[in-house]
C-alpha cells in the first residue's frame, strides 16, 4: 500500500501527515476536501526551524526526509508494515 506523506504549511510549526493513498498525477494534498481528511493521521511536528520536534515511533525511518522540508511538500512511500503482514 502506498501512503502520502504531507508536511502541512503552517504558522510557526508545521504539522505532518501520512495519508492512506497516493496522490493523483499533479494533485496535491491541500486539493483534498477537508471532509476527506478526517482519514489523515497526524504523525509528527516540525519547529520554525523545520527541525522534528516529534515523529511516531513507525516513521522514525524518514526522520531525514522529513526534517528540513517546507510546508506543502508531500512524498509518496510504500507502507512497510503492510508489506510485512502480506508476507506472513
Amino acid at each position: 500500500m502506498i501512503e502520502t506523506i504531507y508536511i502541512a504549511p503552517g504558522n510557526r510549526q508545521c504539522r505532518v501527515y501520512a495519508i492512506p493513498y497516493p496522490m493523483r498525477p499533479g494533485q496535491s494534498p491541500a486539493d483534498i476536501h477537508y471532509k476527506y481528511q478526517r482519514h489523515w493521521n497526524e504523525i509528527g511536528l516540525l519547529n520554525h526551524r523545520l527541525e522534528v520536534v516529534c515523529l511516531d515511533e513507525g516513521y522514525q525511518h524518514l526522520r531525514h526526509e522529513i526534517e528540513g522540508q517546507c510546508g506543502g511538500t508531500f512524498f509518496h512511500i510504500e507502507d512497510v508494515l503492510q508489506l510485512e503482514d502480506d508476507h506472513r
